[in-house]
């Protein structure tokens, strides 16, 4: 059992790494600094970061789950919670070259009274590319 233990302990520790590679992502893929924006009660920001990361939540579950526990897994669940991390931005990156505009500076248009449509459109994309990992996985 302690093993077990251990074992859990260290996927933790990927699957947290993994999460904060992904917020840093996010954040530098988004004006000015994403856990202020969200802080601030800007809807669009918290949308978008809590996408992006239950997305990623989502792809290091499936790499675990399929690609198996132990120690062996480990490094899978780093590996493909990366992929998740630069799928994600990829995905970002093609809706601002398709989207007039800043696509960002849309997302946290209107701070707290509304969410921007562009914000929900960025939330698509993340979880989009995260549910094509998951299958990839199966």
């Amino acid at each position: 059992m302690f093993e077990l233990v251990l074992q859990t302990l260290a996927y933790s520790g990927v699957g947290l790494a993994v999460l904060l590679v992904g917020f840093i992502a996010l954040d530098l893929l988004t004006p000015g600094h994403l856990g202020s924006h969200v802080m601030e009660g800007n809807r669009g920001a918290g949308l978008i970061a809590a996408t992006g990361l239950v997305s990623l939540g989502l792809i290091l579950w499936f790499s675990i789950y399929f690609t198996g526990a132990g120690w062996d897994g480990l490094v899978d669940a780093g590996v493909f919670g990366l992929v998740g991390v630069i799928t994600q931005a990829i995905g970002f990156l093609a809706l601002d070259m398709l989207i007039p505009g800043k696509l960002a500076d849309h997302c946290f248009d209107g701070a707290t009274e509304r969410v921007h449509p562009a914000a929900y459109v960025t939330a698509g994309i993340q979880l989009s590319a995260a549910l094509v990992i998951c299958a990839a996985l199966t």
